[in-house]
């Protein structure tokens, strides 16, 4: 009498498994589709708008930012040194305008709206002025 409750149980264990297993199955293999609905048609996929950059580019280094003109110092025009309390300067214009001036203060070549122009390096001595660009050199007697 065990062993026949026992496989009772059993087979009934095994129908509600299976019951259970198709119910779940059929719920599982469905497909669900997409109906459109009205309120979404007219989205469009582009974001709302589309950020401008103001100021600096932020693509480009950093080092370059306000380079001077190539400037080339073999055409420059030495004029002369001046003393301002204990700083010393050389005055230079360019062959091409010289209105457009430049002075060389600190070992630095500084143009008429004082930025430093890039490359261009220069000592001031008590005999001569040199001007150095890469591996050029422009001596002036002072």
């Amino acid at each position: 009498m065990k062993s026949f409750f026992k496989r009772v149980f059993i087979i009934v264990i095994s129908i509600i498994g299976l019951i259970i297993l198709f119910i779940n199955a059929e719920t599982v293999f469905s497909q669900q589709q997409d109906v459109p609905e009205p309120v979404f048609m007219n989205f469009t996929i582009q974001p709302p708008y589309i950020p401008t950059y103001h100021g600096r580019d932020p693509f480009k280094p950093l080092d370059n930012i306000d380079r001077s003109p190539q400037l080339l110092i073999a055409e420059l025009d030495y004029h002369g040194v001046i003393l301002l309390g204990d700083k010393t300067m050389a005055l230079f214009t360019w062959k091409g305008n010289p209105t457009i001036r430049y002075t060389l203060k600190g070992r630095k070549l500084f143009s008429g709206s004082e930025k430093a122009i890039d490359g261009i390096v220069g000592d001031i001595t008590n005999s001569q002025v040199v001007l150095i660009q890469g591996d050029q050199r422009v001596v002036y007697p002072r």
